[in-house]
């Protein structure tokens, strides 16, 4: 694994963004270190969303055995790599993780909504 991610969490409290004044999720880190954003066969879906369609790719992204427990909403954004094309992209988890016996990784499944804001990582 050579890239390196942040995984935020979000906390449930909403905080004011001092720029805009608007109300927005508030994140806490719960990891910060090594991953690789994998796929071998991306899968890509088109969902009507309040009258409009949103298109979610559907990949994964390991990390090392015992980094963290993962759950359903963490945002994960790329901050290094070797392809400069992955920095700065952010990934919304699906699956929680470990579950399996003698991982090698863990391999977490991740939605990319395309054209959908993440929150920024600074």
């Amino acid at each position: 694994m050579t890239a390196e991610c942040v995984v935020r969490r979000p906390t449930g409290e909403m905080v004011t963004d001092p720029e805009t004044f608007e109300l927005i999720p508030e994140y806490t880190v719960v990891y910060q270190g090594r991953c690789k954003p994998q796929t071998y066969d991306p899968h890509e879906m088109a969902r009507e969303v309040a009258g409009g369609t949103q298109i979610v790719q559907r990949s994964n992204v390991h990390f090392p055995v015992g980094a963290f427990r993962s759950r359903t909403g963490d945002v994960i954004t790329v901050t290094d790599s070797t392809d400069p094309l992955l920095v700065g992209r952010s990934y919304q988890i699906v699956q929680e993780v470990p579950v399996k016996e003698h991982a090698t990784a863990y391999r977490v499944f991740v939605d990319e909504n395309l054209g959908e804001e993440v929150p920024s990582w600074p």
